[in-house]
């Protein structure tokens, strides 16, 4: 008989190592590629002629892109294997990101952004899913938390390198740095990525291959909105995220409106903001092997809404960076919860779901940025967005509660 739910054999669960490490820098060079953006961007537009205001467009391009094409490279990862697409996304994000730095005006570099997206979004979920493969259930939390980790390291480290770059030699070799590094991460990559397809009998890599995983992926979207426990991560995915995109996006903003305080000063308070997302991420991975995922959520969902709400509420400026540390800390502690309980679903379409679940993230990141600016346009304050990140988490834990993993 044919096996209804064909699996890998003989899954590699151990020897995780080279997967974070690899996996780690790749994560750190896409959440420096898709953050360096804001602080030189006024830059890169006023060169252009183009309206400042207009900036938030090419974030939008790279996160579309990314929510868009991250479920195709999921199910083609399952089935040509986790190496072939880990190549072909270093490629494509490479390249897309040099397009930016050559742009000679705003269409070429929002067409840049949109394609180093799509690379990004072969990428995380192939690193992802590498991770898992190869961590057992007691590990898969804190591995996964060690690669989140690198993201919100970019703020600290790749979004400052970046702006002292662009002073120093000009924006575009901002994006060319970033460009080469990545191409740099091809021999390794290579190395540490399994060449094995999840799926016994896969095809080639090629227009078969393809196709076929547009046909698979179409598969596992019917079976996302059937399955109510693959449904419910997803919706818990984007709430959660929604809850930091509110107001993280317009972080700036808020504390010029709130306190007037000068781009200098807020520098120091996203340095800050981002040591404690590092720490809630890494943090946050081993404290979930411990405590299960309905407590860990609980605790990052009742400290993050505290932390915010004293943020937003606050009218001393020391107090209200102090609830943005802990708003940050917990909010990004909640996130390997939420990934973990994606990888664990279902080991057979483990980079689908994953894949899934990084464009939940990213559309979360499109709306909810889009929303806030509707809402501050309509109120004239940041406080409605303050009690929104504080709510949005807290509705997740009534969604994850019936979710069982595999």
């Amino acid at each position: 008989m044919t096996d209804p739910h064909p699996t890998r054999e003989n899954a590699p669960t151990s020897r995780p190592a080279a997967a974070i490490a690899v996996g780690g820098v790749l994560a750190f060079l896409v959440g420096c590629d898709s953050m360096v953006v804001a602080p030189i961007a006024p830059t890169i537009l006023a060169g252009w002629g183009v309206p400042a205001g207009l900036s938030s467009l090419l974030v939008a391009a790279y996160a579309l892109a990314y929510a868009l094409t991250s479920p195709l490279f999921g199910a083609l990862t399952d089935r040509a294997g986790r190496r072939r697409v880990a190549m072909v996304g270093i490629v494509v994000f490479a390249a897309g990101t040099a397009l930016t730095g050559f742009a000679p005006g705003f269409a070429v570099a929002m067409t840049g952004r949109a394609v180093a997206g799509a690379g990004a979004g072969a990428i995380l979920p192939t690193v992802f899913a590498e991770v898992s493969d190869r961590s057992t259930d007691a590990t898969r939390g804190a591995n996964i938390g060690l690669v989140m980790g690198l993201m919100p390291a970019a703020t600290v480290i790749g979004v400052p390198l970046g702006a002292l770059l662009a002073a120093a030699t000009g924006w575009p070799w901002v994006f060319h740095a970033i460009a080469i590094a990545g191409l740099c991460c091809l021999p390794p990559a290579a190395r540490a990525f399994s060449g094995t397809p999840v799926v016994r009998n896969a095809v080639p890599a090629g227009s078969q291959a393809f196709g076929d995983a547009v046909r698979d992926l179409l598969r596992r979207l019917r079976g996302a909105l059937t399955s109510r426990e693959t449904a419910r991560v997803l919706a818990a995915t984007f709430l959660w995220n929604s809850g930091l995109a509110v107001l993280f996006t317009s972080i700036g903003a808020f504390y010029q409106w709130q306190f007037g305080i000068t781009t200098a000063a807020m520098s120091g308070v996203m340095f800050a903001a981002g040591v404690a997302g590092v720490v809630g991420s890494v943090g946050g991975g081993r404290l979930l092997s411990r405590w299960g995922t309905l407590t860990h959520l609980v605790v990052c969902g009742a400290v993050a809404a505290g932390g915010v709400l004293t943020m937003v509420l606050s009218r001393v400026l020391g107090l209200s960076i102090a609830g943005n540390v802990i708003w940050s800390c917990a909010i990004v502690a909640g996130q390997p919860a939420l990934t973990t309980l994606a990888a664990s679903l279902d080991p057979r379409a483990r980079g689908t779901i994953l894949a899934l679940n990084g464009s939940a993230q990213y559309l979360a990141q499109f709306a909810a940025s889009s929303a806030a600016a509707l809402i501050v346009g309509l109120t004239g304050s940041y406080s409605p967005l303050g009690v929104l990140a504080a709510i949005l988490p807290l509705t997740v834990l009534l969604i994850v509660r019936p979710v069982r993993a595999s």
